[in-house]
């Protein structure tokens, strides 16, 4: 009894592997950095690889854009947000493909992918070609409250040798 189960898992596990290596086949690259089930509403426009599959990564060169958000007045501390979306061949982030992958507030998550359109990027490439890419981006806030004498100036808002920038 014991050596039909051995035999039979044996046989289970011999079928899986050679299943596995068959699938694999050519795609051994695409292994090491798969793209995920969610990803896949982006291959309707074409090939797209995760920074991980390509030889150069797409780099931002847009240096202007800035998150437009104001807190509520009560809203103090770190703010962060990720979003994610393909970059095309050219360096322009595709239409429609941002998301919101995480935010500390919904407000700020929404700032964060309202600034999409308006980034830059030198585009990724693979084996020389430019390649469209899933990007994600990460932007981070703080806002805080500093406490003044009546009648007294804010502090200078350069940081001295005695002040740290904040960190989140």
């Amino acid at each position: 009894m014991i050596v039909t189960i051995v035999q039979r898992f044996g046989i289970i596990a011999a079928i899986g592997a050679v299943a596995a290596c068959a699938s694999a086949g050519g795609r051994a690259e695409r292994s090491k950095c798969p793209l995920s089930n969610r990803d896949s509403t982006y291959l309707a426009r074409g090939p797209v690889y995760r920074d991980c599959a390509v030889n150069e990564k797409a780099r931002v060169t847009t240096t202007n854009a800035r998150v437009d958000f104001q807190p509520l007045t009560s809203d103090h501390g770190c703010f962060t947000a990720e979003v994610e979306f393909v970059v095309d061949t050219l360096g322009v982030p595709e239409q429609g493909t941002q998301r919101l992958v995480r935010a500390t507030t919904p407000a700020f998550g929404e700032a964060v992918l309202a600034i999409v359109p308006a980034l830059r990027y030198e585009p990724a490439r693979r084996a020389g070609v430019r390649v469209r890419q899933i990007v994600s981006e990460r932007r981070t806030a703080m806002v805080g409250t500093v406490v003044v004498a009546k009648g007294s100036a804010p502090p200078p808002t350069t940081r001295g040798a005695s002040q740290r920038a904040p960190t989140c």
